[in-house]
C-alpha cells in the first residue's frame, strides 16, 4: 500500500504540476500505465478519477504540441479543434456519468459513502475545470467564450453543492482555473467561497496563493488589452505555484 501511495502521489503531483505551469510533464514516465500497472486507484488516495487526470495529462500534451507547432510554424487549426473535440467528448461523458442520479445514490448505499460521494464531487469539479483548460488551449483564455463561460459556470454551481467547503483544500487547481476565467458577475462566488472554506494563512497547501493568483488575473485583464490566465499571472510575479 505504501508503494502505491508514494507512486500516485509523483504520478497526481507531476500532472497538476504540469497543468498549473501549462510545461511538459518533469516525469519521464508512462503515467497511465504506472497507474495501470501497479493498480493504483487515485480517487481513492486524493479524490479526482484516474480517467479525469489521464484526460487532464492529454490537455497538457495537447497545450505543448500547440505551442511547439506555432514555433515552428506548422500549426493546424483544423487538427487542433479534432483533437480537442476529442478530449472534450471523453470529458463531457466524465460529467455526464457523474450527473446520473442513479450514479450518486449508488454511492450512498454502502459503507464509507461519504467518502465515495466526495471522490463524486471532487472528480466532477475536476472533469469540468478541465473542460474549461481544454477550451483556454484551443481557443484562449477568454472568460466570454460561451464554452468557457458554460464550463465555468456548471463549475461554480458544483462548488456551491459542495457538501463541505472544506473540501476546497482539495480543489485549488479547479478552483484557480476557474477563478482565473470568472466573469465580473460571477468574482464575488470566490471571494466568499475561500472564507466558507475556512482558508487562513495557516492552512496547508497553495489556497491562498490561487486565490491571490484569481485576484491579480482579474486585475491583469482590467488594465491590459489581452486576455490572461493563471500562467500569465504567475509569469508576472516571477513565480511558479503547484495549485495543489
Amino acid at each position: 500500500m505504501g508503494t502505491k501511495v508514494l507512486l500516485g502521489s509523483f504520478i497526481s503531483f507531476d500532472i497538476i504540476a504540469c497543468a498549473s505551469t501549462r510545461s511538459l510533464p518533469s516525469l519521464d514516465v508512462d503515467h497511465i500505465q504506472i497507474l495501470e500497472t501497479f493498480g493504483i486507484d487515485l480517487g481513492s488516495l486524493f479524490g479526482c478519477s484516474n480517467r479525469v487526470m489521464a484526460l487532464i495529462l492529454e490537455i497538457v500534451l495537447l497545450d505543448n504540441w500547440k505551442r511547439d507547432t506555432e514555433k515552428s510554424y506548422q500549426l493546424s487549426i483544423v487538427e487542433l479543434v479534432k483533437r480537442g473535440t476529442k478530449i472534450e467528448e471523453r470529458l463531457r461523458q466524465e460529467t455526464r456519468d457523474l450527473e446520473d442520479r442513479e450514479s450518486f445514490a449508488s454511492n450512498l448505499d454502502f459503507s464509507g459513502s461519504t467518502l465515495l460521494t466526495s471522490q463524486a464531487e471532487i472528480t466532477y469539479i475536476f472533469a469540468l475545470s478541465a473542460i474549461t483548460f481544454l477550451h483556454v488551449v484551443v481557443s484562449g483564455p477568454c472568460p466570454e467564450l460561451p464554452e468557457i463561460a458554460e464550463s465555468v459556470s456548471k463549475t461554480i454551481t458544483a462548488f456551491k453543492s459542495l457538501r463541505d467547503p472544506r473540501s476546497l483544500r482539495n480543489l485549488i487547481w479547479p478552483f484557480c482555473v476557474s477563478g482565473c476565467l470568472a466573469s465580473e458577475g460571477q468574482q464575488s462566488f470566490f471571494r466568499d467561497f475561500v472564507a466558507k472554506a475556512e482558508i487562513v494563512p495557516s492552512t496547508l497547501g497553495t489556497s491562498l496563493q490561487a486565490y491571490r493568483i484569481i485576484e491579480e488575473c482579474w486585475e491583469m485583464r482590467k488594465s491590459c488589452s489581452s486576455n490572461c490566465d493563471w500562467v500569465s499571472v504567475m509569469d508576472k510575479l516571477g513565480c511558479k505555484v503547484i495549485l495543489m
